[in-house]
């Protein structure tokens, strides 16, 4: 699959005399692996003479906003690839016709993937800058590309890939006064999946009280931390954004009754970001990305289990000349009662534990 870009001088002072277009092998490109690119000159005068003929590819990162209360501004910039390759020597001649230049340009293995929002962007570039003998024929030009961070399954925890029960209990009080507990469960095959899966989960409620439960829905969630310094103190600060990726509504349950749901499925968007953290305290990213289920209920019930999404799945194993690929656990099953995983992660509040099932 290739990606075409097509542009044209658009000097108004001069009549054109070369179009460019730049021609991707893929339409993204992975962290740790290179972009490769064809440059396409149509010339329409054969006397053209290049003196530089120049592919830019850059990847930049930027976190900024104003606080509306301080009036501080807020801005950071960080570059993860800068590199610039001649493509001719110099004093080459340009016929009239087409004439193609390619290149290869390596992505490094930390670099971030593409995003865009309103308080940060994490944009690759290339810029393709033509310098000849003629104004007609010397022009420079700005094409993007898409990365995406690569990770597979193999990177994670082993615990993040096994069956996960989540329970949580809510204590409704009023005026000191006990009016009842809602007891939620929330049963998944793993917290790992990559781009494009569909995450079930069964979800138990047992509520206590005399109060119906309304709007209760399991919702995709991705968190979004921007990290930037202000312009004048040189002082971090951070911002959270949240963006609902996917809902699925579960309906109502009535006070003093017990319901078990139907397996729902929440679906990762193929176009999405995958889970982007801090692999180093020394080189820290100023965007950063995570993604949550998050079952709420009126009134004031919200809870959230972490996920870790990844690029891709399993790396590929080749056994006896055959390439294999492990498949993971997609189907929720009952809990092992007599050989319960104990948490690795520990919470803060006693009611809430989450139990990892072998």
């Amino acid at each position: 699959m290739t990606t075409k870009y097509s542009r044209n001088s658009d000097s108004n002072n001069v009549m054109p005399t070369v179009a460019i277009n730049l021609v991707l092998a893929e339409t993204k490109v992975y962290s740790g692996e290179s972009v490769r690119a064809q440059v396409v000159i149509d010339s329409a005068d054969p006397d053209t003479i290049v003196h530089e003929l120049v592919a830019e590819v850059r990847g930049t990162g930027k976190a900024g906003w104003v606080n509306i209360h301080t009036d501080k501004i807020y801005e950071t910039e960080k570059d993860y690839i800068a590199a610039t390759l001649n493509l001719v020597q110099q004093s080459t001649p340009l016929g009239q016709g087409r004439h193609q230049f390619s290149f290869i340009a390596d992505i490094p293995k930390n670099a971030p993937s593409s995003y865009e929002s309103q308080f940060g962007t994490i944009r690759y570039t290339i810029r393709i800058s033509l310098i000849s003998n003629t104004a007609n024929a010397t022009l420079s030009e700005l094409f993007p590309f898409l990365v995406v961070t690569r990770a597979y399954f193999d990177d994670l925890p082993s615990a993040i890939m096994r069956q996960i029960e989540y329970t949580d209990e809510v204590d409704f009080t009023v005026c000191s006064l006990p009016f009842g507990t809602v007891y939620l469960k929330i049963i998944m095959p793993r917290t790992g999946y990559k781009l494009g899966e569909n995450i079930p989960s069964k979800v138990c409620v047992k509520n206590s009280t005399r109060k119906a439960l309304k709007d209760c829905k399991l919702q995709l969630v991705l968190k979004t931390q921007f990290e930037a310094m202000s312009r004048y103190e040189h002082v971090n600060e951070k911002k959270l954004l949240e963006s609902v990726m996917d809902t699925f509504v579960l309906g109502r349950i009535k006070g003093r009754t017990e319901k078990d749901f139907e397996i729902s499925n929440l679906k990762i968007p193929e176009n999405a970001v995958p889970s982007q953290y801090n692999r180093s305290e020394a080189d820290p990213h100023i965007i950063t990305m995570s993604y949550v289920v998050r079952f709420t209920a009126l009134p004031g019930i919200e809870t959230e289990i972490p996920l870790m999404i990844t690029s891709k799945g399993y790396k590929n194993i080749i056994r006896h000349g055959n390439e294999e690929q492990p498949q993971p656990q997609s189907t929720i099953r009952p809990p092992n009662i007599n050989r319960p995983r104990h948490s690795i992660v520990e919470s803060n509040v006693k009611s809430r534990g989450i139990a990892y099932y072998c």
